[in-house]
């Protein structure tokens, strides 16, 4: 009997000594920015009340830091407000993010982004002239400056020529290597509206293709300007608001960001844009192995960035009564983009 209650006190003592309290998992802060309003639109020199919210639901908030565009500003108090004055900053998008902070180091961030326009002036604005005389509208959209109109030069930048080709028989039987350009139903009414329409070969001026950022291609522009690449496409629609994912997507991407591009008449419809970007895309068609169609329904712009392992196909950029956002396609036997249509150009600064 002994010997059984002795053995009965070891077991209970060995199983005492294992035992341990586990220590309750921490839950993570929760913080969220209340104000300004995601995509809302300020002046320079407009002082911005930042306000967040925050709370925990097992502890206390410890911290919160605020950030603007990547650099931290500090930390703010309870209530969470903070004031920034604008004055001095650029125009374009801006980033305001915070991270909250518990007493057990759990972590939770916000982030929104803002516009801030130039004092004064919606659009910041200039002039291009090409090698004919023709003088261009030009918009700074974010850290870019773009051409605000069609390209409809006839000579390069050195004063070549560039092959005028009208007949569709002729256009239809251009090599996806030639040079040329037309207008809308070769009507000079059409050149003076919405500009020319040229091939691949004609907007590159015989360069080899680019993803650069920027494309290092002058192509067909002016000098101190060149052709964008299709990073630089990408560039310009994240600006105006589609995620990364989005913008590196195929087909009809984002939401309202064509709409933002095209201008607020001339596309059928009742497929006008708003622009507020200042872009000012009209429906300026496009012209096929002959036949021209599509004008005041679609607009298209080359790149300067070739279809990846294909010689003959490049990438564009299309605009459409039809639709808000922006198209980019693959090449396929309906949505390729064969490099001897016609499209239209843009170019941009250096």
């Amino acid at each position: 009997m002994v010997v059984a209650i002795s053995m009965m006190s070891f077991f209970l003592i060995s199983i005492s000594g294992c035992s341990k309290t586990e220590k309750p998992i921490n839950e993570s802060p929760a913080c969220h920015i209340t104000s300004p309003e995601p995509g809302s639109t300020f002046e320079q020199g407009t002082e911005i009340t930042i306000s967040a919210i925050a709370e925990d639901t097992d502890g206390k908030i410890t911290e919160i830091v605020l950030y603007i565009d990547g650099s931290r500003v500090g930390s703010i108090s309870f209530p969470y407000n903070f004031t920034w004055d604008t004055e001095g900053e650029y125009s374009g998008r801006h980033t305001i993010k915070i991270i909250a902070t518990d007493e057990e180091g759990g972590l939770a961030f916000d982030e929104i982004e803002i516009i801030i326009t130039k004092q004064g002036s919606e659009w910041e604005t200039g002039i291009v002239t090409d090698y004919d005389g023709n003088s261009y509208r030009t918009i700074r959209i974010g850290q870019q400056w773009w051409m605000a109109e069609n390209l409809k030069t006839t000579h390069f930048s050195d004063g070549s020529e560039i092959p005028l080709v009208e007949s569709s028989a002729n256009w239809a039987n251009l090599h996806y290597s030639e040079k040329a350009y037309c207008y809308y139903d070769n009507s000079q009414t059409n050149a003076i509206s919405f500009g020319a329409l040229y091939t691949w070969a004609a907007a590159m001026n015989g360069a080899v293709t680019s993803e650069m950022n920027p494309s290092g291609i002058q192509g067909i522009c002016p000098c101190e300007w060149h052709l964008p690449s299709d990073a630089e496409w990408i560039e310009l629609e994240m600006f105006l608001g589609m995620s990364f994912s989005e913008a590196d997507a195929f087909g009809w991407r984002g939401t309202d960001e064509g709409d933002k591009m095209k201008t607020t008449s001339g596309w059928v419809q009742d497929g006008n844009g708003t622009n507020s970007s200042g872009f000012s895309a009209l429906p300026a068609g496009q012209r096929v192995l002959g036949p021209f169609i599509g004008l005041g329904e679609m607009s298209l712009f080359w790149s300067s960035t070739e279809y990846v392992n294909i010689t003959y196909l490049a990438f564009n950029r299309t605009l459409s009564y039809q639709h808000s956002g922006v198209g980019w396609f693959r090449s396929s036997h309906y949505y390729g983009y064969p490099k001897n249509f016609g499209f239209s150009v843009r170019c941009i600064k250096n």
